[in-house]
């Protein structure tokens, strides 16, 4: 289900910091996001970046940038953003991804299904996504060159790349949000989807049926006038086949008028007053032959036998400018009727403030509706009341389903939250999740004008049906915590700080990933809020998770920072433009840092913007406590 606009989740929810237990170990040129490419954006002129394979940990000063990086990757897997975003100097911005995917993955299967081209080889199909926005706003985006729309892009990033960041955290804050989370834990997905379907059909048939009633209420008060329109549209009897064949005589009419009116132009000139073009050109033919008769004179005879060829030519012209005209006879009454008809179409059109045909027949039936005796409404009303109670009695128990699977997709939530959290320095935390249910009724017909008990009692089975029930189900639910031993529970709103929102959060992450489907992991500064002892144990988990995924996080601590297998560094500069005297321009860029760079960058974040010997030496503690770990848990870190 959909968490926010940054982040897409999947049903399965994959998004964790914790050790697998059932996903496979993977061979990351299989699965990995290998390069990424972006031109234009925000303070990003250009910058292309390699990653590697397992933990990629991106740091920085704030501010430096970093959070564009996430920006980037959330444009090109087909998230909204505003032209805002490209670089000042630039038409357009653009980023290019590419990915490596195994043979067997189900982002394959779907292009497949689009008809994108792709090539395995060894196993694998380097895939590249390339999305770009212009200053108008307009964006375009192609997979293997070959143009998608923006919602096809997003069903294939589903398969491809996860983003967790800061703002998820605040959603738990939200107790609107917190039944979306229990939904992900359901053991049957299809329960939900079946329910949300039922209530849609509900819904609207009994929108439908509270539009009759509402209209037939109102259409009491002027009564009269509507009667006085039915019956002209009865009386005319309005059909899209009728206008349609009206709307074509006339036009075809109209046609062969104009053709008949030039003909007879035509003819009237052949036809001169004087005789016929042609009788006029035989008079002169033949006297030029009884002068060929009398003279032995080539040219002559030459120019009578030409006329002859000419004479006949025209007779033949003649005939056939007579024989088309003949043709387009029309019955110019049949016309005359058409063309009335349609002018009738055209006035009722105005009368009922439409614009086609389409809309006056729409029209017509709701004037049928609105003037319905009392005793025939109510009777249609009763037929359809009776199957709409039926439909929401199994919606009801659509919903008690939905309520059941809820409430053990909590107790597995409870049971595994408690167990991070106790592995995550809250070794007392509590963990639960409250529901409630609202009680109101759906229901707002006035059937008071049709004085039916029967229709009264379908009324009231179909609200008693519907009593609390939204397009959510039958339940509210909220997330409570207690911190520590001996503490009540209480809603996260009013007591849990952004460290424990943190924690709490990839807790609930650990017990989704084991189903999840393979990507790429991305990570925003999730460890806003903890430290130390914490801040190790985060960064060893996502060590371990780098074994079946690849992982991207954006980190502002060096305990994290020190299990990288390849460690950025993102920087801001004061930059002078391409041409000569341009101004400094603030620019964006990343690069990867080498073993003794990658220490002195976590002794940085240890001790702030000046490296001291003693940060240095506790950066070279921090890798060799994490080297150490790797090859107990089995991982080689390198930088």
């Amino acid at each position: 289900s959909s968490m926010g606009d940054t982040c897409r989740w999947s049903a399965q929810g994959i998004l964790c910091l914790f050790s697998l237990t059932r996903a496979p170990k993977l061979e990351y040129e299989e699965l990995m996001i290998h390069r990424l490419h972006i031109k234009g954006l925000a303070i990003i002129e250009e910058l292309n970046i390699e990653f590697g394979a397992g933990f990629n940990v991106i740091t920085g000063e704030t501010g430096a940038g970093k959070s564009i990086l996430i920006k980037a990757l959330s444009f090109l897997m087909g998230q909204r953003v505003s032209p805002d975003v490209i670089r000042k100097g630039f038409e357009q911005a653009v980023v290019t991804g590419e990915f490596f995917l195994s043979e067997s993955h189900q982002g394959l299967e779907y292009l497949a299904t689009l008809g994108i081209p792709f090539e395995v080889e060894n196993g694998s199909a380097l895939i590249i996504v390339r999305r770009q926005i212009n200053d108008k706003g307009r964006s375009l985006a192609w997979v293997n060159d070959t143009a998608l729309t923006s919602s096809s892009l997003k069903e294939f990033a589903r398969h491809l790349v996860d983003i967790f960041g800061q703002h998820d955290n605040q959603r738990l804050m939200k107790p609107e949000f917190h039944l979306s989370y229990v939904d992900s834990f359901l053991e049957d997905s299809d329960v939900l989807k079946e329910f949300q379907q039922g209530y849609h059909e509900v819904n609207l048939a009994l929108k439908k049926i509270e539009q009759k009633v509402e209209s037939f209420v109102d259409g009491a008060r002027d009564l009269d006038y509507r009667l006085f329109r039915l019956s002209e549209l009865e009386e005319f009897k309005p059909t899209l086949e009728d206008y349609q064949k009206v709307r074509d005589l006339s036009e075809a009419s109209r046609q062969a008028l104009d053709i008949k009116e030039g003909l007879s132009g035509v003819l009237t000139v052949l036809e001169g007053e004087g005789g016929s073009l042609n009788e006029v050109f035989w008079s002169s033919l033949r006297k030029l032959g009884r002068l060929a008769d009398k003279l032995d004179h080539a040219d002559i005879a030459q120019l009578s036998a030409r006329g002859e060829s000419l004479a006949s030519e025209l007779d033949d012209y003649v005939f056939q400018v007579n024989q088309l005209a003949t043709q387009c006879d029309v019955d110019e009454q049949a016309i005359e009727e058409a063309q009335a008809r349609l002018f009738s179409y055209q006035e009722l059109f105005r009368k009922h403030g439409v614009k086609d045909i389409e809309s006056l027949i729409h029209e017509f039936d709701k004037l049928k509706n609105e003037t319905l005796s009392r005793e025939e409404l109510s009777h249609q009303l009763n037929r359809e009341l009776v199957e709409l109670v039926q439909k929401s009695q199994v919606l009801r128990e659509q919903a008690k389903s939905l309520s059941q699977l809820r409430f053990k997709a909590a107790h597995k939530i409870q049971k595994s939250v408690e167990k991070e959290l106790r592995e995550l320095a809250m070794p007392g935390a509590k963990f639960s999740v409250q529901w409630s249910e609202e009680s109101h009724s759906r229901v707002s017909m006035d059937l008071m004008p049709f004085g039916s008990a029967p229709l009264v009692e379908h009324a009231k089975q179909l609200s008693d049906n519907l009593d609390g029930v939204t397009s959510q189900g039958l339940d509210k639910a909220e997330f409570m915590l207690a911190s520590n031993v001996g503490e009540p529970l209480m809603p996260l709103l009013r007591i849990a700080s952004g460290g424990e929102l943190s924690r709490i959060m990839l807790a609930l992450k650990k017990a989704l990933v084991a189903d999840a489907e393979t990507c790429v992991l991305v990570f925003d500064e999730i460890d806003t809020g903890i430290s130390g002892r914490v801040a190790d144990v985060v960064g060893s988990k996502m060590k371990s998770l780098a074994d079946s995924f690849q992982v991207l996080c954006i980190s502002h601590l060096a305990q994290v920072a020190a299990y990288a297998d390849t460690h950025f560094l993102v920087k801001k500069e004061a930059k002078s433009g391409s041409k000569k005297q341009s101004p400094l321009r603030t620019e964006s860029t990343i690069v990867r840092l080498s073993r003794e760079e990658s220490t002195a960058e976590i002794a940085r974040l240890l001790s702030g913007s000046e490296v001291s010997r003693e940060g240095l030496a506790n950066a070279k503690m921090l890798l060799e406590k994490a080297r150490s770990k790797n090859k107990k848990g089995g991982h080689s870190a390198s930088v």
